[in-house]
C-alpha cells in the first residue's frame, strides 16, 4: 500500500492541470488539487453548464481543444461512453507533446477506444463517488485509490499518478498499484454481478414474492430493502464474517445454512459468463453501440424500473424519512 510517504516531494513543480469533466469526479477532483496548491483550470463545452459552474467555483475555463493544447496533465473524467470521441475529435490533434492523460476509469483505454502511446497514459481511480472523495479530503482525511500506468513515455509516469493521488487526498488512507484492464474488468464486474445488478435484481424478486403472499409492500420493503444499508456498513466495519458475530444468532444462522443456497451452480454460471462477456469485450461494444443509439433500450428499461411496486413503496417510506428528518432539523416541531 502506497502512502503519502511514497508521494514525489512538490506539487508538479506547479505543471498545468486540466480537468476535462466537470461532474461527479471532474469538480470534486479539481477542487482538492486546487486546495493542494496544485495549478488547475477546467476544460468545458462553451455555454455549457459545467463550465458555468467551474467559473463560479473560480476556476479557469477553456474550452476543450484550448484546454488539450495548454494542459500539461489532462485529467480525463468524462464518461467512459464520450472519451473515445472527445480525444478522437479534440484531444489528439491538439494535445502539447509530452503531456500526461490522467483517468479514473479503465475502460477507454482497455477496450481500444484511446490508444494514445507518445504520452504518459495514467490512472487515479478513487473508490468512491466524488461528493464522498471531497467531503472526506475537507475534513482532513481521504478516500482510497487505485493508481495504474499504461504508458510511460516521459519515464516518470509512476510519479505523475503518485502526486495526483497526493493532491486528491487519497494517499492519507493509501492507494494501491494494479493495470487498467485489471480495474475495468473488476470494476464492471463488481457492478453488474453485485452493486448495481445482482443486489437489486435479488431485492426485486424478494420483495415481489413477500407481496405476492399477502404482506404488506411499506413491511417488504423495510425487510428486503431499507436494512440493507445495516448489513452493507457491517460489512465495511467488520468483514463478512465480522458482520454474522454483531448480528442476531437467529439472522446469522438463517443466512449461512439457507442463503448461500440462492447461489447455485446455475448462477455460477452465469456470473462467469457475465465475466467472459466483460473480458472479450462484447460488453464494452454493446454499450458504445447502445450509446451512439442514443440510449434508448437503457432509458426503456429504466422507465420500466420506475413503475414497480417496490419503487412505489420505496417513495413512501422515504417520505415518512424525509418528514422525520425536517422535523429533526426544526426542533421537532410539526
Amino acid at each position: 500500500m502506497l502512502t503519502e510517504r511514497d508521494a514525489p516531494r512538490g506539487n508538479l513543480d506547479n505543471r498545468l492541470i486540466v480537468v476535462l469533466g466537470y461532474g461527479n469526479q471532474g469538480r470534486p477532483q479539481a477542487l482538492n488539487l486546487r486546495d493542494s496548491g496544485y495549478n488547475v483550470a477546467v476544460a468545458a463545452r462553451p455555454g455549457g453548464a459545467a463550465g458555468e459552474t467551474a467559473e463560479s467555483d473560480g476556476f479557469e475555463v477553456m474550452d476543450v481543444r484550448k484546454g488539450a493544447a495548454e494542459a500539461q496533465i489532462l485529467m480525463c473524467l468524462l464518461p467512459d461512453e464520450v472519451q473515445g470521441q472527445v480525444y478522437k475529435d479534440d484531444i489528439a490533434a491538439n494535445l502539447r507533446h509530452g503531456s500526461a492523460i490522467c483517468f479514473a476509469h479503465g475502460f477507454a483505454v482497455t477496450f481500444g477506444q484511446i490508444d494514445a502511446e507518445f504520452y504518459d497514459l495514467i490512472m487515479v481511480a478513487p473508490k468512491g463517488q466524488g461528493g464522498a472523495l471531497r467531503s472526506a479530503y475537507v475534513e482532513g482525511s481521504g478516500l482510497p485509490c487505485l493508481i495504474a500506468v499504461e504508458h510511460d513515455h516521459s519515464g516518470g509516469a509512476r510519479r505523475i499518478a503518485l502526486s495526483i493521488a497526493n493532491g486528491l487526498g487519497c494517499l492519507r488512507v493509501g492507494a494501491f498499484e494494479t493495470t487498467f484492464r485489471e480495474e475495468a474488468l473488476s470494476d464492471l464486474f463488481g457492478e453488474q454481478a453485485i452493486l448495481v445488478g445482482g443486489v437489486p435484481a435479488l431485492i426485486k424478486e424478494a420483495f415481489d414474492i413477500l407481496v405476492e403472499k399477502g404482506f404488506n409492500p411499506e413491511v417488504a420493503y423495510f425487510e428486503c430493502m431499507h436494512e440493507l444499508k445495516i448489513i452493507v456498513d457491517l460489512f465495511t466495519v467488520h468483514g463478512i464474517a465480522g458482520m454474522r458475530e454483531v448480528i442476531s444468532g437467529t439472522a446469522a444462522y438463517g443466512g449461512l445454512k439457507y442463503g448461500e443456497k440462492l447461489v447455485t451452480p446455475g448462477t455460477a454460471g452465469e456470473m462467469r459468463k457475465m465475466f467472459d462477456r466483460i473480458e472479450s469485450g462484447e460488453f464494452a461494444r454493446e454499450w458504445l453501440e447502445e450509446t451512439a443509439g442514443g440510449k434508448q433500450e437503457l432509458r426503456a428499461m429504466i422507465e420500466k424500473e420506475k413503475d414497480l411496486k417496490i419503487e412505489e413503496a420505496g417513495r413512501d417510506v422515504r417520505k415518512l424519512f424525509a418528514r422525520h428528518l425536517s422535523g429533526k432539523k426544526h426542533g421537532g416541531k410539526r
